[in-house]
């Protein structure tokens, strides 16, 4: 009598559960009409960092309503592969074309900006690219003096210093900058000796006079 009471038991536990899934199923499956047809859309495999290119381990497919699809969604792989984040892509999120490019300086770039390397005899100990950097350019001389070459700049890079040029030695840093700017630490770089100093969250902008150093006057004009 109580193994069939125990059976009648299980039998019903087991009747409920399988109502339980279901009715589950079927509200899911309503659901799913309801949003309409659903579409492939390419989804991050994992965190992509900026800059990153995309290779076929950093994507899958995944299916989602036509109805949420946004708009310049990446809806196939090949598509996806080789491209480089102009951004940090978090896993799981959906890829649009606006957060795609072939080349890893043209995505991060501002439209009129240029990206140019330029040799730095003197760098601040633990800058980063998460830094905002002026730069200052000193020139040698009877009347040797430092001027400001480059306000509130990007840094894109940091390279790795070449020892063998002894006491001589810059760090290679890649900066994003407007034309003018380039062209100011171009010919710095060629005639005189650069540094970086790394600006603090709220700083004013240098001013654009020259600096004499120390027993020296600024040249005139």
């Amino acid at each position: 009598m109580s193994s069939k009471v125990l059976f009648g038991v299980a039998a019903a536990l087991a009747l409920a559960s399988f109502l339980t899934v279901r009715g589950e199923v079927a509200r899911a499956d309503l659901a799913q009409r309801s949003a309409g047809p659903a579409a492939p859309v390419v989804v991050a495999a994992h965190d992509l960092l900026a800059g990153a290119v995309i290779g076929p381990a950093d994507v899958r497919l995944a299916q989602i309503p036509v109805v949420y699809l946004p708009p310049h969604a990446v809806t196939s792989t090949a598509a996806a592969i080789g491209k480089v984040s102009a951004s940090t892509i978090l896993g799981g999120e959906l890829l649009v074309d606006a957060r795609l490019g072939t080349s890893r300086l043209a995505v991060s770039v501002t439209p009129g900006d240029v990206v140019v390397t330029v040799g730095f005899a003197s760098v601040p100990d633990g800058v980063t690219t998460a830094d905002r950097v002026d730069a200052y350019a000193t020139f040698a001389g009877a009347r040797p003096y430092t001027t400001v070459v480059g306000e509130d700049l990007r840094i894109i890079s940091i390279g790795t210093a070449d020892r063998s040029a002894g006491e001589t030695a810059t760090l290679p840093v890649t900066l994003e900058v407007d034309p003018e700017t380039a062209r100011e630490l171009l010919q710095a770089a060629a005639a005189g000796t650069l540094g970086l100093a790394v600006r603090a969250t709220a700083t004013a902008s240098p001013s654009p006079s020259a600096t004499p150093v120390p027993g020296t006057t600024a040249p005139p004009g």
